[in-house]
């Protein structure tokens, strides 16, 4: 199968706003040497944030901790979920079978 090369006028969807088939939005993907914003975020928490060489990433995962001490649900829930991992939601669902009569 032949893929479609995109319409260089940036018309790439059909009527609907979908995709045309084999057109996508992003071609060439995520430039090369792009960084994601979790890695952005993991490069500046890796930084010195104290003068005694604590991390910026440690410097704030204390102040959780400490808004947790205090009394903050989110704090609380922030730890507990890293921690233990979320909660499973459980979903029940009943499926009956009862005739459909049409008149």
């Amino acid at each position: 199968m032949k893929q479609q090369v995109p319409d260089v006028s940036g018309n790439n969807r059909e009527a609907n706003g979908q995709f045309k088939p084999g057109v996508s939005g992003n071609p060439n993907g995520r430039p090369k040497g792009s960084q994601s914003i979790p890695d952005i975020l993991r490069k500046i928490g890796d930084e010195e944030g104290t003068t005694d060489g604590k991390s910026k990433l440690d410097v704030v995962l204390y102040k959780v901790f400490q808004y947790a001490l205090e009394g903050k649900s989110w704090a609380v829930q922030f730890i507990a979920d890293r921690t233990e991992g979320k909660a499973l939601e459980r979903v029940e669902q009943h499926v009956t079978k009862d005739e459909i009569i049409i008149e």
